[in-house]
């Protein structure tokens, strides 16, 4: 039994050594071998690109991310260049205010606790304060301004406990301040604080969410010269939220420097002058067309915009039917009689005026076909001529000679003279409307009738100018055909000193036979010294202009709210004209009486006045004949009577 288990054990041996033999082959190594070869590369490969994606294809996202853990950028807001009168006077500028900001990170998951210990500090009710940060939270994408122009006291409380504000920031920085409030609100505009879509497409000119950009006037059309160059400054903060120590700090540039061509004092006293009332007035140099005064009423504070409105305020100015944001001087109204000098100067053109004695006769209305046009001194004026035609606004007279011009004559000088056309070029000016048969043609599919020209001939029907084109038209008449184009920046004064000068621009030299601008010369003076603007009048002061009543609505329909515009459109100067005006008052009733005192009262600042008004108008009209004693027919006071057709 021994041998037999014996020889099996050999056996078995035999066939292990066989077996050993077999997987001690090179054969079965390398297959096994090459296989995890290629297992091994494939995860040494995975593990490389991996690797290079994130350590060079993502390099700067992560460290970008990184950084923003650890470290915050903030913008520091540049200071807004300064806005300055030709007198030196600084009307709008920047002063310094402590401004509390939230980082919407660094408040994550305590908003509550973080705004609950900031109510009790500030003194707000804590709902109210949630409220205000969730809104300004959908607009902003770093951090949210709060709280601007906090106290000293607030301030002090809030920096003792910054290690429990997580977030919480208070900055100096520099705010927009306009200390003369609504006097120069139309003029130089507003800022406020920029919108989300409009941060998007300016984020790569140097705006940041933070800023304030420029909304009207002169903030907006010199947005890029104000605006300056913000700087950054980079903060680390903790895990915690809290902020620390500042790593890097890049300083602000500000912006340039606007100098103006305003008249400080005519300014404020254009602005007082129109106190209560719904209008404009414009101001400009003869010489050269620069804007001596530009107010519109009524005007809104500015500063309103930067600190915020109540509900309530808001309310009450955006749904005001006197329109308190539109720049009433540039917008457009039909003129009345201030265009009569368009008439006259078409008229004496076309050879259909050939002397100033050539008269007509004035019955108080005149018969065109079946219609009667009534003037608006319903006795008549009598025997009338070109002068006191001008100086009385003789309806009649104007009414014949528009049935003796043709309506695109008028148009072609109105255009010339800078009516139905932008004088600054500003976005929110209107253009206005000068009327012709090819407008009508294509506006109203209607042919042009002659009854239209003749309601043209005094200022009404479809024509539409604003006061600044009024005061162009008259800026020629007063310097002898020049067409300026009305500019308010005399300079820009760069940071580093350089100063940028602006010179007038002469759009066109009108030719205007000199006896026939003499002509309409005398009738303006006129209309100040003896006929519907003696109300005008300063001592020592050579005043010209035209009164304007526009109506607006039919006179049975009229009522105290749509009562007729008031126009006064002048020149003045002691030897030659040094200024030119437009007043306009908005449903103030008639020129005269309304508009010309106003005009007195500006150009008496202007030339250094003081005589009290009754006294400088007895003074001035000592020695001066009557419009009777210098003209044929019967003159009676124009505001005496109520207005038959359009008084003046």
């Amino acid at each position: 039994m021994s041998n037999r288990w014996m020889k099996n054990r050999a056996f078995v041996i035999q066939d292990l050594s066989k077996v050993k033999q077999k997987i001690l082959k090179s054969e079965f190594w390398e297959k096994r071998v090459f296989w995890a070869k290629i297992l091994l590369f494939f995860i040494l490969a995975v593990l490389w690109g991996r690797f290079f994606y994130l350590q060079i294809i993502k390099h700067s996202y992560y460290v970008k991310k990184a950084k923003s853990r650890s470290v915050v950028t903030y913008t520091i807001k540049a200071p807004r260049g300064n806005i300055i009168t030709a007198d030196g006077v600084v009307v709008a500028t920047n002063k310094a205010v402590f401004n509390l900001y939230i980082d919407v990170e660094g408040i994550k998951d305590k908003e509550d606790e973080v705004l609950y210990k900031l109510s009790k500090l500030l003194k707000e009710d804590f709902g109210s304060l949630k409220e205000r940060f969730y809104l300004l939270k959908k607009t902003s994408i770093s951090r949210v301004l709060l709280k601007s122009d906090l106290q000293w006291d607030e301030v002090a409380k809030i920096m003792v406990r910054l290690y429990y504000l997580p977030g919480v920031s208070v900055e100096v920085e520099s705010e927009r301040y306009y200390p003369y409030g609504e006097a120069y609100f139309h003029l130089i505009g507003y800022v406020s604080k920029i919108n989300r879509e409009e941060y998007l497409k300016l984020k790569d000119k140097g705006y940041s969410i933070e800023d304030l950009i420029g909304r009207k006037g002169l903030e907006k059309v010199f947005e890029e010269e104000l605006k300056g160059k913000n700087g950054y400054v980079e903060i680390e903060r903790d895990a915690y939220g809290r902020l620390g120590r500042v790593i890097s700090r890049t300083e602000p540039i500000a912006g340039n420097d606007l100098i103006l061509t305003i008249n400080h004092n005519l300014q404020l006293t254009a602005y007082e002058l129109l106190k209560g009332k719904r209008g404009a007035i414009v101001a400009l140099s003869p010489s050269d067309g620069s804007i001596l005064a530009m107010v519109s009423a009524p005007s809104v504070d500015p500063q309103k915009f930067i600190i915020g409105f109540t509900k309530e305020e808001w309310q009450a100015i955006s749904s005001a039917k006197e329109s308190p944001f539109l720049n009433k001087a540039l917008k457009v109204y039909p003129p009345g009689s201030t265009y009569k000098v368009i008439t006259a100067l078409t008229a004496l053109r076309k050879g259909i005026i050939t002397s100033p004695g050539e008269s007509i006769f004035c019955p108080g209305y005149f018969n065109f076909g079946t219609r009667t046009f009534k003037c608006w001194e319903h006795r008549g004026h009598g025997t009338v001529g070109l002068i006191k035609a001008i100086a009385v606004s003789c309806d009649v007279y104007f009414y014949t000679l528009g049935t003796k011009l043709d309506v695109d004559d008028i148009a072609s000088v109105s255009k010339e003279f800078g009516l139905g056309q932008k004088a600054l070029g500003w976005p929110e000016e209107a253009s206005g409307l000068i009327p012709d048969r090819e407008w009508k043609k294509r506006k109203l599919k209607q042919d042009w009738f002659p009854g239209e020209t003749v309601v043209l001939s005094i200022g009404q029907g479809y024509l539409l100018v604003s006061p600044i084109q009024l005061a162009r038209l008259y800026m020629v008449i007063a310097n002898g055909g020049f067409l300026y184009r009305p500019y308010v920046v005399k300079a820009i004064q760069k940071v580093d000193g350089t100063k940028i000068e602006f010179q007038s621009v002469l759009e066109r030299k009108i030719e205007i036979n000199p006896f026939h601008l003499e002509w309409i010369r005398q009738g303006l003076i006129e209309v100040v010294r003896s006929g519907t603007a003696r109300s005008a009048a300063v001592p020592g002061i050579m005043v010209a202009g035209k009164t304007g009543t526009a109506q607006v609505v039919s006179l049975a329909a009229k009522t105290k709210h749509l009562e007729h515009h008031a126009w006064f459109v002048s020149y003045a100067g002691k030897e030659t004209p040094e200024i030119v005006s437009t007043v306009f008052v908005e449903h103030g009733g008639h020129g005269g009486g309304v508009a010309a005192p106003l005009a007195r009262e500006l150009y008496k600042v202007f030339f250094k006045i003081s005589a009290p008004p009754n006294q400088a108008l007895e003074e001035e009209r000592e020695g001066i004949p009557e419009v009777g004693e210098n003209f044929t027919g019967e003159i009676v006071n124009p505001l005496e009577e109520e207005n038959a057709g359009e008084k003046r």
